[in-house]
């Protein structure tokens, strides 16, 4: 028994030393590839290329449901959440405008073509109203309390402001006199026709569509030195004077050289707007130029520092 011991016993070390060795490699790669199953499902901390997954959630529209918080454009009062694709696309299509111009003129709708999806002003006696190539006037549209001044209609508050502005221009030594003022839908049918035939590449920059021209409403004067063209007003005493004391009486010279982009006409200072004096005076002391700038900023929305 003692011989088969010692027999045997080389042998069982032998496969003990073979052994072992493979046992401990079996163990170290079961340990290696948990580890590596392990890591597979854990999400990545960071993003390929050194690239922050933040920058793109930052340039991103906001979903419906997320906080707007995650908007460049929600630091504005006027910001509407659902408007958010359409700040997006004009901010990239304008690179030179601020961010919070591009809000203001989105929600103005001048991100979209003049007269493409045009909606209807829901109070058209408003001094407010606004009046454009995106809001228009229903056809059927008059004022109630239309008046006469000097052969041209215009709204009574409206036509009693402008009596003050020509009375005090007439003090300095300038005439002042209306030349056209309310107009129908009919009329600037006839109107608005007449200078599509006579000159159909350029009578949008100058002459509105039927429904969207601010005569209708019965808060616009044409104003002129003598009954002539009107274009000869431009560039006269009496259109400086105009430009800087209109405020006082509560109209505004609707259409300039500088918000022509805005409101899509050409220069007319001939061509003034009755909002009222605490407005006008306003729009004059903010220098705000377009009635759409204001009207966005300080009606439809209001600041905390208003």
């Amino acid at each position: 028994m003692r011989f088969g011991l010692r027999l045997r016993t080389p042998v069982m070390r032998f496969g003990l030393r073979l052994r072992t060795p493979v046992l401990i490699l079996c163990i170290v790669t079961i340990g290696f590839l948990s580890l590596v199953l392990a890591s597979c499902g854990q999400p990545s901390e960071s993003a390929p290329d050194g690239e922050s997954a933040k920058g793109d959630e930052e340039t991103a529209p906001v979903s419906p449901g997320e906080s707007a918080d995650m908007s460049p454009f929600a630091q504005f009062y006027t910001y509407e959440p659902d408007r958010e694709t359409r700040y997006v696309a004009y901010a990239k299509s304008h690179p030179e405008l601020d961010l919070e111009d591009v809000v203001w003129m989105v929600d103005s709708d001048l991100d979209k073509a003049f007269y493409e999806d045009t909606v209807t002003a829901a109070d058209p006696d408003a001094l407010l109203v606004l009046v454009n190539k995106h809001e228009g006037l229903p056809e059927n549209y008059e004022p109630s309390d239309l008046v006469n001044i000097d052969g041209a209609k215009m709204r009574k508050e409206a036509a009693d402001a402008l009596r003050k502005l020509m009375n005090a221009a007439a003090d300095e030594g300038l005439t002042i006199i209306p030349q056209s003022g309310y107009r129908s839908y009919a009329y600037q049918v006839d109107l608005f026709n007449r200078y599509l035939r006579n000159d159909p590449e350029n009578a949008d920059s100058y002459s509105a569509r039927p429904g969207f021209s601010e005569h209708q409403t019965g808060l616009t004067m044409d104003v002129n030195t003598h009954i002539t063209q009107i274009e000869y007003f431009t560039g006269t005493r009496e259109a400086m004077w105009v430009e800087e004391n209109a405020h006082r009486f509560g109209f505004i010279v609707r259409y300039t050289s500088e918000n022509e982009t805005v409101t899509g006409y050409i220069s007319e200072p001939w061509h003034l707007r009755y909002i009222g004096q605490r407005d006008a005076t306003q729009m004059h002391d903010l220098g705000i130029s377009s009635l759409e700038e204001y009207v966005v900023k300080h009606i439809r929305h209001t600041s905390s520092n208003s």
